[in-house]
């Protein structure tokens, strides 16, 4: 509560409502105490005071506070701009209170037009247009900093995990700050991008973006302090979010996966919009079920990586680089005998006039199914949808399509492609086949031996040696045997279901039923 020596101080993003209510009271003379201090979280170190007298704009700056105007003369917008313009000023050793009433009297003259305003009293302050100059010279801003600090770190990642890293730093959420010079960032507006990026996305991926923003500013205040301006004190350092990942133990079982795969094919149309599921997402969500490997070197498998397999003439072998391949500080090259029964699968979602180089080839022409990809299609087949973009004019976004839960529906518990693995080894592990899964998954056993040698350096028969080729395809036979079993099943009960949920609804139904059986699976007879 405040006294009569204190103001009451708040800090919040503020807004018109917020000038009204501070105009308020001061007609009726309901200011309580000394008076109030609303500090704006959109622009550090902006703040209203609101005294008996009247509400004044300020800027607080560590070794200074500077009046700006007076509620009555500036709206918010035209007090974060004139804040802005006086922390250039000073950065740059001069003083902007006389241009700060010249801005003030041009508002007044330009009925309240900031920009011309602005343009008036603030005319020294125009940076040059080119953004390379101002990469250069500074001062930044965030979509800057991005770009930098980008260009620095990825050529250091995989190109996998690349593409990963860009997303988590160019959320929607930070569109509103791409042209806020870094030093008008605060804490409490990171934590309002964060929090949009959660509710937007997943508390994981709040997590990373939140990891990657600090690093962002960590190497811009280490290497790049003169182009940042972002000051003698790391206030980012408490920047921060809740949230602690936990170690995934799911097993699926083979019945759920069966399952999860017979939908996918008869559920072709999936989230907002009509556009079917790509033959080669499929195909990546077939062949993750199948080989139980890592999402990102798999739907990167190029076609001039597969050879046929040594002694299994109708089987072939899917080889990756160490560079493909998440092996920390030592990866290392892995190869995987897929069995003639998974090829024939596969071969159901080939496109014969594609002459993409991957295997899995993406509906982009010369890119391939990516991970993010795999586990979008997982994610409509359970209901979820994206948020709609907001619109450019500044309202409200739609709300989400609801969806319908097909795991939910059918009993299938959530599950992301990383589980596979589990499914596999504790599948083979029952099977008294535990090494031939090891070996499928690419666990290391501390043994280089010939693994380190690239597949264009030795000959096919010492590669299978160093790869254990004969000890995998020992374990991937009955591994796939049991996936194609389960998934006749699991089809076969939907055709059951589907089918007399047809008879029920009349003749064309049950055509249309049969119909759609037919093209789920270009094998089926009927």
């Amino acid at each position: 509560m405040a006294t009569r020596n204190d103001y009451t101080r708040e800090r919040r993003r503020l807004n018109a409502d917020d000038l009204k209510r501070a105009r308020g009271m001061v007609a009726g003379a309901r200011v309580p105490g000394r008076g109030l201090e609303w500090a704006d979280t959109q622009e550090r170190g902006l703040a209203l005071r609101v005294l008996p007298l009247g509400a004044t704009w300020y800027l607080r700056m560590r070794t200074t506070t500077m009046r700006l105007g007076t509620a009555d003369e500036l709206t918010v917008p035209a007090a974060r701009e004139a804040a802005a313009r006086a922390k250039l000023a000073l950065k740059d050793g001069r003083d902007p209170r006389s241009d700060l009433k010249l801005y003030r009297d041009a508002l007044e003259h330009s009925a309240g037009d900031i920009e011309a305003a602005a343009g008036a009293a603030f005319d020294y302050e125009e940076m040059p247009d080119d953004a390379a100059h101002r990469r250069l010279h500074g001062p930044w801003t965030w979509d800057d900093l991005v770009e930098d600090f980008l260009a620095a770190k990825l050529p250091k990642l995989k190109p996998a995990w690349a593409s990963q890293y860009r997303t988590h730093l160019t959320y929607p959420a930070f569109r509103r700050i791409g042209h806020w010079h870094l030093h008008q960032l605060d804490v409490e507006v990171l934590e309002e991008i964060r929090d949009e990026i959660e509710a937007a996305t997943s508390p994981s991926s709040a997590a990373r973006a939140v990891r990657q923003t600090k690093a962002a500013l960590d190497w811009a205040w280490r290497f790049k302090r003169r182009q940042s301006q972002l000051g003698k004190v790391p206030w980012w350092e408490s920047f921060d979010i809740e949230y602690a990942s936990g170690t995934r133990d799911h097993v699926p079982t083979l019945a759920e996966l069966a399952r999860t795969l017979a939908l996918a094919e008869r559920y072709r149309v999936l989230g907002s919009t009509d556009q079917e599921t790509s033959p080669g997402t499929l195909a990546a969500l077939w062949a993750t079920v199948l080989t139980a490997q890592r999402t990102g070197a798999l739907g990167g498998t190029r076609l001039d990586r597969v050879i046929p397999m040594p002694g299994r003439p109708d089987w072939q072998v899917w080889t990756w680089s160490a560079d493909d391949m998440k092996g920390g500080k030592d990866p290392r090259p892995h190869a995987l005998p897929v069995p003639s029964a998974a090829l024939e699968i596969l071969a159901r979602f080939e496109d014969p006039d594609t002459d993409s180089a991957y295997l899995f080839p993406s509906r982009q022409s010369g890119r391939h199914v990516t991970s993010e990809g795999i586990a979008g299609l997982l994610d409509r087949l359970q209901g979820k949808s994206k948020p709609s973009r907001k619109p450019k004019d500044g309202g409200e976004r739609k709300p989400r399509t609801p969806r319908v839960n097909l795991f939910e529906r059918h009993g299938i518990r959530p599950w992301v492609p990383h589980d596979t693995r589990r499914s596999l080894g504790s599948y083979l592990d029952d099977e008294d086949l535990g090494g031939a899964g090891s070996a499928i998954l690419a666990h290391k056993t501390g043994k280089k031996d010939d693994e380190h040698a690239r597949l264009e350096d030795v000959t096919r028969k010492v590669y299978a040696k160093a790869q254990r080729l004969d000890l995998k395809a020992r374990g991937m036979e009955p591994w796939v045997a049991a996936v194609i079993a389960a998934y006749e099943r699991e089809k076969a009960v939907l055709d059951r279901a589907a089918e007399a949920e047809a008879r029920r609804a009349g003749p064309s139904a049950l055509a249309t039923s049969r119909g759609r059986s037919a093209r789920t699976n270009p094998a089926d007879p009927r």
